[in-house]
């Protein structure tokens, strides 16, 4: 069982697309459960959930809370607005940063594969994703302030990692929106390995694909949008990269 969490402080850079589209694609052949740990409660909302009789803030606070099936092996904790306050509850309280990983000790062997969308922040529910995860991907968008924000990131799983999980890895950094043979792109892939960061550069890239966005307007995940486009044929290869990946570090 693997907890893998996709977080960047910044939007708009395809982190719940990724998250439901390798989720989706796990469910195929294995038990899947899916945190919607964003008070924007986009992945639930693309799943149709939509003020959900409980959700990720009565896990956090030790509160009785349900999953929502959505799909063959795939479950949701899903997350609404009523996460924004979450903060008041939790400042001041001994052990907030593993609130949820606490809340999902029971249930969390019942799954094969957890996936969380983090929060486009570093809040107290960041803090508490990064605690219970395995792994963190970091997906970006091939701009210069999306590979200036790498450094930040790196520090602050670093800083999770010493505080609060010693088990934390980077799995890779994902670059959405890829845009092939153009000069900028030489330029700021060549930006990424000077600032040493190709080591973790996923070999798979999402390259920039018109079905993606559309599959999103639809509410459905790529696979079932447009299972032959280019959109879902990165999403099958990066899963299986990610796979591979993590195989490799559970050996060691």
């Amino acid at each position: 069982m693997s907890i893998t969490a996709f977080m960047n402080q910044k939007g708009g850079v395809g982190k719940t697309t990724a998250t439901i589209n390798l989720a989706v694609q796990a469910a195929l052949r294995s038990r899947v459960l899916l945190i919607d740990a964003d008070e924007q409660g986009s992945l639930s909302k693309q799943f149709g959930i939509t003020n959900p009789k409980t959700s990720i803030k009565e896990a956090l606070l030790g509160k009785p809370f349900e999953v929502v099936n959505v799909r063959k092996n795939l479950d949701v904790l899903p997350a609404d607005g009523n996460l924004v306050d979450i903060e008041m509850y939790l400042t001041g309280l001994v052990g907030r940063e593993k609130k949820l990983s606490k809340a999902l000790k029971k249930i969390k062997d019942d799954y094969d594969y957890i996936f969380i969308d983090c929060p486009s922040n570093t809040s107290i529910v960041t803090i508490n994703a990064l605690a219970f995860a395995d792994y963190v991907v970091l997906p970006i968008l091939l701009d210069i302030l999306s590979i200036e924000g790498i450094d930040h990131m790196v520090k602050y799983i670093t800083m999770i990692k010493e505080e609060a999980n010693e088990d934390l890895s980077i799995l890779g950094i994902l670059i959405n929106q890829f845009e092939e043979r153009t000069k900028v792109t030489d330029i700021l892939l060549g930006e990424i390995e000077e600032r040493g960061w190709e080591e973790i550069l996923f070999k798979t890239k999402i390259r920039k694909n018109v079905t993606v966005k559309e599959s999103q307007a639809f509410r459905k995940p790529i696979f079932d949008y447009s299972k032959n486009s280019t959109g879902a044929k990165d999403y099958v290869a990066l899963g299986k990269e990610i796979l591979s990946k993590i195989n490799k570090l559970e050996k060691v």
